[in-house]
């Protein structure tokens, strides 16, 4: 009888045994469950996109050279008084003499808007081509006492990169496209077929120069 009650009591032993070995192992493969289920980040803990990463989102897009805004820089004019396309007798009466005249024979001129022999006329920083008595010019360079004016835009060293963007978007827009901010190119005619242009230089966000951009 003692053998029979002793077998009883070592066979519970057994069973209970395999009843918390199997409850060990039920525990731990639903921790490991829990483990693989991703849990969403609490709201307040999600950073919303800055502008900037916001924008590397949009598609770049060039702009069509006819979609380019036109600078008609012939007829620009220098304080709104004279043409950058101008007579000598009447560019010095609005500005002064020239500070220096300098012959371009010798010079490795690319593209000229003479056909003729010329000299290069500079007065303040700028540039101009000199045939005879015509005056046509090449760099605009803006001073504090200067300002050039395109229709009803008037543009000084003070405009800025900003200012710019909203008078010409296209231009600016196929700037940044290209990751510039220091310079855009606008056209210098009406006519799809004319391969001059007009070059707006910026130095630390601020108009610098206009250059006459003439091809080879």
């Amino acid at each position: 009888m003692r053998n029979i009650r002793h077998r009883l009591n070592e066979e519970r032993k057994r069973v209970f045994s395999i009843v918390i070995l199997l409850s060990l192992t039920a525990c731990q493969q639903h921790k490991t469950e829990e483990m693989d289920i991703a849990v969403a980040a609490p709201s307040e803990n999600i950073r919303p996109l800055t502008e900037e990463e916001d924008s590397l989102q949009e598609i770049r897009r060039n702009i069509a050279w006819e979609q380019i805004e036109v600078f008609l820089f012939a007829k620009a004019l220098i304080n709104n008084k004279v043409p950058l396309f101008t007579s000598r007798q009447r560019l010095e009466a609005a500005i002064g003499t020239a500070d220096s005249i300098i012959s371009a024979n010798g010079e490795d001129i690319c593209g000229s808007q003479f056909a003729e022999d010329f000299d290069f006329f500079y007065k303040d920083g700028s540039t101009f081509e000199h045939c005879k008595d015509s005056l046509a010019c090449e760099e605009f360079v803006f001073t504090d006492s200067n300002s050039l004016t395109s229709g009803k835009i008037t543009l000084t060293r003070n405009t800025t990169w900003e200012e710019v963007k909203q008078l010409y978007p296209n231009a600016v827009l196929q700037a940044e496209n290209e990751g510039k901010r220091d310079m855009i190119i606008l056209r210098d005619s009406y006519s799809k077929d004319s391969e001059s242009s007009v070059q707006l230089y910026f130095e630390d966000g601020r108009l610098v120069r206009i250059v006459n951009f003439i091809p080879c």
